[in-house]
C-alpha cells in the first residue's frame, strides 16, 4: 500500500476496517484511518473493485 497521510493531522494513515451502510445494508470494508483524529477513507482501488460492484448488486434487487 502507498503511504497516505491525513490531510488534517499530517499523521501516517493506517489500514483499518471501515463500517459502511448503503440501502439499509451494513458491513465493513478495508480502508485507511488516521490514528490521531479518526478520519477514514477508502482507496480508489477498493471503490472501483468492490464498492461499485456491491452497489450495483444491491440496486438490482
Amino acid at each position: 500500500m502507498e503511504q497516505w497521510h491525513c490531510f488534517k493531522c499530517k499523521e501516517p494513515m493506517v489500514e483499518s476496517d471501515v463500517d459502511m451502510a448503503y440501502l439499509e445494508t451494513t458491513g465493513a470494508i478495508e480502508g485507511i484511518r488516521c490514528p490521531k483524529c479518526g478520519a477514514t477513507y477508502l482507496l480508489e482501488e477498493t471503490v472501483v473493485e468492490k464498492v461499485n460492484k456491491v452497489e450495483e448488486l444491491l440496486e438490482s434487487k
